[in-house]
């Protein structure tokens, strides 16, 4: 308002507080500062904290918002009327709290500081010929008039800068939020809801007030409210009852307080009578989260026309025109695209994905096909949920720094990730190359593709991991999925995928490690090059690719599995053998029959068992001599060997279905001579694998306790 009134006057305007770059300087100054300056300061406004809080309760309030609320925003408005009694009101308060602080305090928080760089800048307009109008935060404008009272002796407090320091010449101005402004979500200066003292000061501006408008206004302000949280569903009323129940106790609670209108706290203990039943934390976390966000506001500020700003913000403001975007106000809004059949929503997907790669804050994909993980790749739609926020802009006037246009900043981007990962020794990495080339392709980046494309073509050869090889190719299988949508060229997508496919066939004599976190790893690899091989082959490219699995079994000896004991891969390359018709049935039998032969490592047993369900674990279900194998393995160990095995036991078999884990345990039961009609599949929740395994430890120490007195005939009905 100063700002604008000094325009219309004419009149010189300057900006008195100390600059960023002084201020930044003095933070950096007393950074070292020890434990007892820094333990004055929070002590001090501990204490003075205290005092507002003994204030507020003499009256009757709750904490210093309420108080302020009491004192000065509820006023009268005859009182309000008159401005200055009302300024020497408000000059007192801020007085008081000024002369409540020690000198140290004052100085160690740089308030000594701003106040002498604000005297320095009034002293030199000061001249009989000049009117000055300062205007200054509440709690400085004592130490100011002081200033001027004695302005031959006022002490300075000067802060040294370093000339040599560079700085952004130019500084831009961005809007700012409602939400933003709130104390309650950490603005310090703010106050908290502020859209609530915005209406306030709205309704004082309406012309002639008289009671029947005052309650006109707040009950129309109310009735927003009310639809608001209709509208969020978090009301058990209708909006029509919650609006009749809280206006009663609104105005009732204002008149009880001494208010010509319903304070905030008085609108807010009113909502909570009226809206909860019950107690308070009991799951109305969402109403109150409502009701905060609905009183702080969400309206955005709005900078000057003839004010500029950098070309990325013009470009990005230009783009969010042109897709119809909603950045009038900070509410997060959804938008579904059909990225498939619309030309110019494939535009609007590809400029939000440039967005949430730079990371702005802007845009968030909620779901739709995702061409780097694979997962939802059935999907035709895209639906994102975006909002504007001053943080949005602020990060582009950042960026701006970096070109002024999104394309560009996002290959500076994947061009920095490169040099990341040649630092990392990731520099020659199939499947990160893979994963660069496939972000490119998602973010449209079309003279980056070829670079890439040759790129992992020469990393294919070089890279000697299976785990990477079998990635890229993966990551390349995605994209082929996706090619029409991503516009992308089929006869080089063609080539690489068939070229990574046949690369990782030739390294799968990496399988036969027997380092045990390279297992594991290995396993996944190998049922993923699997898959891909069947995949690539139902694509037809080529005629080649139907002796791509001929190619995948060539490269792997089962005897060697045998040989380094590897009987978890042994488990899945039977089963894929099995699926694949390179064995029969009979022979799956005979492999099982061996794998579970009674003598043989119980660990190797039911790695082979894992390996199985990695691959296909209805196998292991539909076959009879596998469970009749296994139970007669089981059957055979010691109590010890059983306990240890019964953590991987429990965890193979959740991983059934509950229809297969019943069949399973009917087989099971028939085979331990158990009746028919028993009831296998009842489940004692109550019962942890904890109790049971504490239980069978129990079990074990008190055959122990029998056999050393030789009453082991108690238990087993055989006597000596």
């Amino acid at each position: 308002m100063a700002l604008k009134q000094g325009a219309v006057q004419h009149a010189k305007i300057e900006f008195i507080d100390l600059s960023w770059q002084e201020q930044s300087a003095f933070k950096l100054a007393n950074d070292s500062l020890d434990w007892s300056q820094k333990n004055l300061i929070s002590e001090r406004y501990l204490a003075h904290s205290q005092y507002i809080q003994n204030l507020a309760q003499q009256l009757h309030c709750r904490n210093h918002d309420e108080l302020w609320d009491h004192l000065f925003e509820l006023q009268s408005i005859s009182k309000l009327k008159q401005a200055e009694k009302f300024f020497e009101d408000v000059f007192t308060w801020c007085s008081l709290a000024r002369l409540d602080y020690e000198q140290d305090v004052l100085l160690q928080e740089a308030s000594l500081h701003r106040e002498d760089c604000m005297w320095q800048k009034i002293q030199a307009c000061l001249s009989p010929e000049h009117k000055i109008l300062v205007v200054t935060g509440g709690f400085h404008t004592l130490a100011l008039i002081e200033n001027l009272a004695k302005k031959d002796t006022a002490k300075r407090y000067p802060i040294q800068v370093n000339k040599k320091d560079k700085w952004q010449e130019n500084a831009w101005l961005i809007r700012y939020s409602f939400d933003r402004l709130d104390a309650l979500n950490g603005y310090a200066s703010g106050m908290p809801s502020p859209a609530f003292y915005q209406q306030f000061w709205q309704d004082l501006n309406q012309g002639q007030i008289d009671d029947a408008l005052i309650q006109q206004q707040f009950l129309k302000y109310l009735t927003e409210i009310c639809h608001h949280l209709e509208d969020k569903k978090v009301l058990d009323v209708t909006a029509y009852i919650a609006l009749k129940n809280t206006a009663e106790l609104a105005l009732q609670l204002a008149h009880l307080r001494g208010h010509y209108r319903p304070s905030r706290y008085d609108l807010l203990d009113a909502l909570q009578s009226a809206l909860v039943k019950g107690e308070v934390d009991d799951g109305q976390q969402l109403l109150f989260q409502e009701i905060y966000t609905y009183l702080s506001g969400q309206q955005l500020g709005n900078v000057a026309v003839h004010q500029h700003s950098p070309a990325l913000l013009q470009n990005i403001f230009k783009q969010i025109e042109k897709y119809r975007f909603n950045v009038s106000d900070t509410i997060p809004r959804h938008r579904k695209l059909d990225i498939y059949r619309k030309p110019l929503q494939q535009e609007i997907s590809q400029f939000l994905n440039l967005l949430e790669f730079v990371d702005c804050g802007f845009a968030h994909r909620l779901s739709g096909p995702d061409f780097t993980h694979g997962a939802g790749m059935d999907l035709l739609f895209e639906e994102w949920r975006y909002a504007w926020s001053p943080s949005v802009e602020a990060r582009l006037i950042e960026l701006a720094e970096l070109g002024d246009q999104l394309p560009h900043i996002a290959l500076g981007k994947i061009l920095a990730l490169q040099q990341y990962h040649q630092q990392n020794g990731l520099g020659q990495s199939a499947f990160e190359t893979a994963k660069l080339l496939t972000l490119a392709c998602r973010l449209g980046l079309k003279e980056q593709l070829n670079i890439l494309q040759q790129q992992l073509d020469d990393y294919l050869e070089t890279d000697q991991s299976l785990h990477s090889v079998v990635a890229a190719a993966q990551q390349l299988y995605y994209l082929w999925s996706g090619r029409k949508l991503l516009q992308l060229p089929e006869h080089i997508l063609q080539h690489s995928l068939v070229r990574s496919v046949k690369q990782a066939c030739f390294l799968l004599e990496q399988l036969y490690d027997t380092h045990e976190d390279k297992i594991e790893e290995n396993l996944n690899s190998f049922k993923t090059l699997h898959h891909l091989i069947l995949s690539v082959s139902k694509l037809k490219l080529q005629q080649e690719n139907d002796a791509l699995l001929d190619l995948f079994y060539q490269h792997i000896e089962r005897q060697q599995f045998d040989h380094f004991h590897l009987s978890k891969l042994k488990g899945a390359l039977d089963t894929l053998m099995f699926l694949d018709h390179r064995i029969d049935q009979e022979q799956l039998q005979q492999y099982l029959k061996i794998a579970f032969a009674v003598g043989c490592d119980a660990n190797e047993a039911v790695q082979y068992v894992q390996g199985m369900f990695a691959i296909a674990p209805e196998i292991f279900v539909q076959s009879p001599i596998a469970i009749s194998a296994l139970y007669d393995l089981v059957k055979h160990w010691r109590e010890e060997t059983f306990l240890q095995i019964l953590p991987d036991l429990r965890y193979i078999f959740s991983q059934l279905s509950p229809k297969q884990n019943s069949a399973v345990s009917q087989k099971v039961a028939r085979m331990a001579g158990l009746a028919e009609d028993v009831i296998l599949d009842q489940a004692h929740s109550h019962i942890s694998e904890q109790d049971m395994l504490q239980a069978a430890q129990l079990n074990q120490q008190l055959q122990q306790f029998l056999q050393h007195d030789q009453l082991e005939h108690w238990i087993t009905g055989v006597a000596k």
